[in-house]
């Protein structure tokens, strides 16, 4: 018989969350030190005030996970997306951070992640439907 129990944990569950990111936070110490983190979110915006983009992330033990990277499509080749991976990539070294990394499927962006200086560090193939997810990093 164990002393444990396990439940799902619901969006109200905030406290909790919280609470298990402060035991990973508590173990890595004696590794790491104290890392911080944190959210990281931009938000693009067309003149009109409409939603046209944005990155969310998150700041893990001294380095940006970008979790999301999107522009709607007619401003995608614009530059946006760019401006956007430098406006993260200046807060990282503003911070004095390691690096940034992220994922992307072979649908998505991988070409755009290497234009701007990241490096694939691997892949699960056939990850959903046939199709690849690479993962990235970039040292600054």
């Amino acid at each position: 018989m164990s002393d444990w129990a396990i439940a799902p944990l619901d969006d109200s569950g905030d406290a909790t969350a919280n609470a298990i990111i402060e035991l990973l936070k508590d173990y890595n110490q004696q590794f790491i030190g104290r890392a911080p983190y944190d959210r990281f979110r931009l938000a693009a915006h067309n003149p009109e005030g409409r939603l046209i983009g944005g990155l969310l992330g998150e700041w893990r033990s001294y380095w940006l996970h970008v979790d999301i990277l999107v522009v709607t499509e007619p401003y995608r080749r614009s530059g946006l997306g760019s401006a956007l991976m430098r406006t993260a990539e200046q807060a990282a070294r503003d911070k004095g951070y390691r690096g940034i990394f992220l994922d992307t499927f072979e649908f998505q962006a991988p070409r755009f992640y290497e234009k701007l200086g990241f490096s694939r560090f691997g892949s699960i193939r056939n990850f959903s439907e046939g199709h690849d997810r690479h993962f990235y990093e970039k040292r600054l």
